[in-house]
């Protein structure tokens, strides 16, 4: 970072008095984008759990998944698999947690 500085300094003599204020904040501001990203990231996360969930209960009442809502869980692990990082297998348990294997035919 030391030769960055040096050599935007070179670069932009004229304004070698605002680098060094400017950097702590846009180091500030990354960080808090990047944590924003993460929240809205978990924030999805979960919506989708909820869904999985209220999904659940519907199966339970019609007894079974059925048709859509059978396709809609399979959705969501894939959409948690490539979204959210989550492992094939960690899906695969959760779908069967969910009880989603349990109704197949």
């Amino acid at each position: 970072m030391p030769h960055l500085h040096r050599l935007l300094t070179w670069c932009l003599p004229w304004q070698h008095s605002l680098w060094p204020s400017h950097w702590p904040w846009a180091r500030a501001d990354a960080a808090h984008a990047q944590a924003a990203a993460d929240q809205a990231g978990l924030l999805e996360e979960l919506e989708l759990l909820q869904l999985a969930q209220a999904l659940q209960q519907q199966a339970q009442r019609q007894g079974g998944y059925a048709g859509e809502v059978f396709d809609l869980m399979i959705a969501i692990a894939d959409l948690l698999e490539s979204s959210h990082g989550w492992d094939p297998e960690q899906s695969d348990a959760w779908l069967e947690r969910m009880g989603v294997w349990d109704w197949e035919d």
